[in-house]
């Protein structure tokens, strides 16, 4: 196991994992409109099995199973067993037999049986090795099957990650700047290079289609300010500052959330690439 990949599995298993869990109906508000395009894109359809790549919390595996119904399947893998915990337990409150998780690497263990549609909300930009990923996720999809996923597009195009590390920058340390490829949320921003990851990995008819929107980060700007420095991309920069050093960065970003107040919402503008793909 690299480092790399040791590094985001610790984090989702630590503070990224729990973070998410306590906020879960919070950032299920957050996603809400790139889920109702992954599901508008991928049309999972009665009978069907579907691969939920990256589930976390559950919600995109909960409107997949829905979708299919009892005679079909969703299968929801992350690397995050806390996420998973939470996935489990509202799928047992709304009574999804049919919807199963299980704590997996994508890019090296098994993903259960072939599935006929794989779907993945901002859940595979994590891979260390991405060809190597989607291989495996192509033997772990039926022959014609397809393949829609939503990823973020540049830093220059999200406002909701742009605006907290202008205010952060000011007042902390940043480390160096990473390698753009590397794994985390804008590792598939270079959309041509992504596409080209699918053509390798054995992927047809592969394509992207940009989607813009406003976010809805809350309805207070105090709210907005510590959710971005809870789950926002200033998130693990932020962790080990002192108290002195959050509170300054919090004040700044509170005053700058006020200035995005639309009818009693924070709105920031975000956009991600809708890939899909066949197997």
């Amino acid at each position: 196991m690299t480092a790399i990949n040791q590094d985001q599995k610790e984090f989702w298993n630590g503070n990224g994992g729990s973070s998410w869990v306590s906020g879960q109906e919070e950032m299920d508000r957050f996603l809400a409109p790139f889920t109702e395009q992954l599901m508008a894109h991928a049309v999972p359809a009665k009978g069907e099995r579907v691969l939920d790549i990256g589930c976390g919390t559950g919600d995109t595996s909960l409107k997949a199973a829905a979708a299919v119904g009892t005679s079909g399947s969703v299968h929801g893998v992350d690397i995050s067993q806390p996420m998973l915990d939470l996935a489990k337990s509202r799928a047992e409150t709304q009574g999804a037999s049919h919807a199963s998780f299980a704590v997996g690497d994508a890019q090296t263990e098994g993903l259960g049986d072939a599935a006929d549609l794989v779907i993945s909300r901002f859940g595979v930009m994590f891979f260390e090795e991405p060809t190597v990923a989607f291989k495996n996720i192509h033997a772990h999809t039926k022959p014609g099957g397809r393949m829609v996923f939503i990823c973020w597009q540049p830093v220059r195009e999200n406002e909701w990650v742009h605006i907290g590390l202008g205010i952060a920058k000011k007042h902390v340390e940043f480390p160096p700047p990473p390698d753009p490829y590397a794994p985390g949320p804008f590792a598939f921003a270079d959309i041509e290079r992504t596409l080209g990851i699918l053509g390798d990995a054995g992927w047809s008819n592969a394509k992207a289609e940009p989607f813009a929107t406003k976010l809805n980060q809350g309805s207070s700007a105090r709210d907005a300010a510590e959710s971005l420095m809870l789950r926002g991309p200033i998130s693990r920069v932020m962790m080990d500052k002192t108290d002195a050093e959050k509170e300054a960065v919090l004040s700044d970003l509170t005053d700058a959330m006020e200035a995005k107040m639309v009818d009693d919402k924070v709105m920031l503008g975000a956009g991600v690439w809708i890939v899909s793909a066949t197997a």
